[in-house]
């Protein structure tokens, strides 16, 4: 492999050890984040992330609560209880993991959430503010492929970049952000006619759909920076192509990217693994946003809006 691999894991680390220092200073000035996490049902897949998070949460000082609400909640008594942490003093961040039980609006649940206590991003408000360049709360993928962007030392700058991939949460925000900082961005999706032929084009390439190998490497331009923000959990392959099996029989599962890792690492200068790439540095910034969120509302303390 000619490229070298993004080491997530480290920057993360180096995230959440500036992340304890301030804090730590925070907590000097009678300041202490508090994020809760709200679920509804329990989600075994979820469940792995829910508890590192938890855990990092610790590492850096941040109190962590999950409140996991039963399936049988409706959308009313969901809005009503993301409305009481709105209203909770003692409450500075509020995210609402996904997915939500079918018949509840995830769009409205997290529309009510106070955008002073979004550490998501996800409020109207705060989307809407990255169209002016201001970036109240961004949500947390998209401030993850920035920070590597950054940290990598990649100029953006008259670049061309393509997103395969315009999700609310992750390719539109991001689409902006580079905006923002002066790249020229294509958005590709599902309608796209011939991705290959933007993705060969792409200096800057991001992959954030959710189909293993799909961007392969014949689809990269030489030299460019790919960063992979696609993971999958996919059946796991012996040498001889048939399903690897755990202790109980069952087909062991794999963690997988967008990016076929073998071929695009022949092609790109810089690219992310799955997992250890985006994944690690997408959890920092939900440190980072909840940090940040408990700072602003002690400067300027605001009722729910």
């Amino acid at each position: 492999m000619r490229a070298r691999l993004i080491d997530g894991k480290a920057m993360a680390r180096e995230i959440r050890t500036g992340l304890a220092r301030e804090v730590g200073e925070l907590a000097a000035r009678g300041i202490h984040p508090h994020l809760v996490v709200l679920a509804v049902g329990e989600d075994p897949a979820g469940q792995i992330y829910l508890k590192n998070q938890a855990r990092q949460c610790a590492e850096v000082g941040i109190r962590h609560t999950l409140k996991t609400l039963p399936t049988t909640k409706t959308e009313e008594e969901l809005v009503a209880h993301v409305m009481s942490l709105n209203y909770d003093p003692d409450v500075t961040g509020i995210l609402v993991t996904l997915p939500l039980p079918a018949g509840i609006d995830a769009k409205r649940i997290q529309g009510n959430v106070w955008r002073e206590k979004d550490v998501e991003g996800m409020n109207p408000a705060n989307l809407g503010a990255l169209l002016y360049g201001e970036q109240l709360t961004t949500p947390c993928t998209p401030l993850a492929v920035m920070e590597i962007l950054r940290r990598t030392g990649t100029a953006l700058r008259g670049k061309e970049v393509t997103i395969v991939g315009h999700s609310n949460i992750v390719g539109k925000p991001l689409a902006v952000l580079l905006v923002n900082e002066m790249a020229t961005v294509t958005v590709c999706h599902e309608a796209t006619a011939d991705l290959a032929r933007h993705t060969r084009s792409a200096e800057i390439l991001v992959v954030a759909v959710g189909k293993p190998g799909l961007v392969t490497g014949d689809m990269v331009r030489p030299g460019a920076t790919v960063i992979d923000v696609g993971i999958t959990q996919i059946p796991d392959t012996g040498p001889d192509g048939k399903p690897v099996l755990d202790a109980e029989g069952r087909p062991r599962l794999r963690t997988a990217g967008d990016v076929d890792l073998a071929t695009v690492g022949e092609v790109a200068d810089l690219v992310t693994p799955v997992p250890g790439g985006v994944g690690p540095l997408t959890v920092a910034m939900l440190l980072a946003n909840t940090v940040a969120r408990a700072r602003r509302l002690a400067a300027a303390p605001r009722g729910p809006r």
